[in-house]
């Protein structure tokens, strides 16, 4: 069982405390983010758990604790957000210099082979060109030459709510074909490959494959066992099957495009987050029913979706 932590929050940043707290207890509860009475209780056991993936645009609250979750025999992997954006894009984000050193740090205590480098999404406008990108991610390959073998990268997805910021529009295929042959030799002299994550147009005329963000190509790379996912998570994921610990609504870094917020600052589940809880914010209920996850017990992601659609639960208790 691989675990993801987290694409719906930044569990790295704000999170920390609750996630070493989980580990050392062997198991957290995640609420369904569709079916508000149905908690997936999650075995956090190393003996099940193959690999966790941090998922991060500021992974250095996780250093102090590398150690420790290696002791506990647990193999962490990093995705680590780092763009060239400023505060008007991403508000609460660290000063990228002090991410790319946490990423620096992390890469030298447990391999470049187990760092990923996301440039995502990329956002282009009148302010932000193709030339504005070539400056911008060459300094970013620089900086991170010899910590990452791989970036990963998507363009800005125009889905509902995002519609009413000027700044941001759609990426035109002409565009997207531009970036890539610009970044392809730049990546390529700093030793890095580049992968389309959830790729909508074809790029492989300039050496770029499709790739998920969490892998075959690198689980095998790793020696990592996985299983296939049975249903993508969107149009275009490659990724393998794997379990997604975080909650929605619950990352401050307030970043304009983001996907996972759909509440205020000021409305956020933060308020709720207790880092000694089980769940990553509020408790359970008389009303939830609570399903068990265990390693290859992992049910199908038609499972899944028969849970979501018409709330066919098996009455479990935990």
């Amino acid at each position: 069982m691989i675990i993801s932590a987290s694409r719906r929050t930044d569990i790295p940043a704000f999170h920390m405390e609750w996630m070493m707290n989980r580990l050392r207890a062997g198991y957290c509860l995640v609420r369904n983010p569709m079916v508000a009475n149905v908690v997936y209780r999650i075995d956090l056991d190393p003996k099940n758990v193959d690999a966790i993936v941090f998922v991060t645009k500021n992974p250095a609250p996780v250093i102090p604790h590398l150690k420790e979750i290696a002791s506990m025999g647990h193999l962490a992997l990093f995705q680590v957000t780092i763009t060239p954006y400023g505060r008007d894009i991403e508000p609460e984000v660290p000063f990228k210099a002090d991410v790319a050193d946490a990423f620096k740090t992390i890469s030298e205590r447990i391999g470049a082979d187990r760092m990923i480098w996301r440039y995502d999404p990329i956002i282009l406008n009148d302010r932000m060109g193709v030339e504005y990108h070539r400056r911008k991610f060459e300094l970013l390959c620089r900086e991170l030459e010899g910590y990452t073998h791989r970036c990963t990268f998507s363009f800005l997805e125009m889905y509902g709510k995002l519609h009413n910021r000027p700044e941001l529009r759609s990426v035109t295929f002409a565009e997207m074909d531009a970036m890539a042959e610009m970044m392809v030799p730049i990546a390529e002299r700093y030793g890095m490959k580049l992968s389309y994550c959830c790729a909508k147009h074809d790029l492989s005329r300039f050496g770029i494959e499709p790739r998920g963000c969490i892998d075959r190509q690198m689980m095998r790379t790793l020696d990592i066992p996985f299983e296939e996912m049975d249903t993508p998570l969107r149009v275009g994921c490659r990724c393998v099957k794997n379990i997604d610990i975080g909650s929605y609504d619950t990352c401050l870094h307030n970043c304009i495009y983001c996907y996972a917020n759909g509440r205020s600052r000021e409305q956020r589940r933060m308020k709720d987050y207790d880092p000694e809880g089980e769940m990553l914010y509020g408790t359970l209920s008389p009303e939830d029913t609570v399903v068990p996850l265990k390693g290859r017990d992992v049910p199908k992601l038609e499972e899944y979706f028969e849970y979501t659609q018409y709330g066919n639960v098996p009455s479990l208790r935990r």
